[in-house]
């Protein structure tokens, strides 16, 4: 099993804050990898080769989507990443960003049954992370979030796979969550 403290510190070696800039300069991918550029947002996303992208807007939540399948018609997939930008949440809700990942957590993990996995809460930067792993509906879903209080911003990452195939695939998921790129402007 993965030790989630290494995990997060692993982690929080790839979560910079840079000066804005075109594209910053990403390191090397892993083998099998390349990097997807989610410019509206500065979010830098390992997708696997041969995976499919897809970027939507719904209101000012910017949603992005790395799945193995293509996503068609009603925009199911079975696995994939996505990563939904929900910018003023606080100021939505009443609260600061770091607040609703708490409570978006806690709805999450509610049914005590479901919960694989808990990660503590922790600060890199500008930003403090939150996530758990659960089993829903015949899935497993690994969620991460990083909640920017300065900006408002909620950053939601959500890796899912059908239950009967989430220890080969998680292997990918990780890969993805370990070495994401989020450029924190500085203000």
């Amino acid at each position: 099993m993965l030790n989630l403290r290494i995990c997060l510190l692993f982690f929080f070696a790839f979560l910079t804050t840079a000066v804005r800039a075109d594209k910053p300069d990403l390191p090397s991918p892993p083998d099998d990898f390349n990097w997807q550029w989610c410019d509206e947002v500065r979010v830098g996303i390992l997708k696997p080769q041969q995976w499919h992208f897809l970027s939507q807007s719904k209101g000012e939540t910017r949603g992005y989507f790395i799945t193995k399948e293509k996503i068609l018609g009603a925009g199911e997939f079975r696995t994939g990443l996505t990563l939904n930008v929900i910018p003023n949440v606080g100021k939505k809700r009443g609260k600061v960003a770091s607040d609703f990942a708490k409570s978006y957590i806690r709805e999450a993990i509610r049914d005590k049954q479901s919960v694989l996995r808990i990660i503590p809460p922790a600060e890199a930067g500008p930003a403090k992370v939150f996530g758990c792993r659960i089993r829903k509906e015949g899935s497993v879903i690994h969620y991460f979030l990083i909640a920017d209080d300065t900006r408002d911003v909620l950053y939601l990452f959500m890796f899912e796979s059908p239950e009967a195939e989430w220890e080969s695939e998680w292997n990918t998921g990780e890969t993805m969550l370990q070495k994401l790129y989020v450029d924190f402007p500085d203000e």
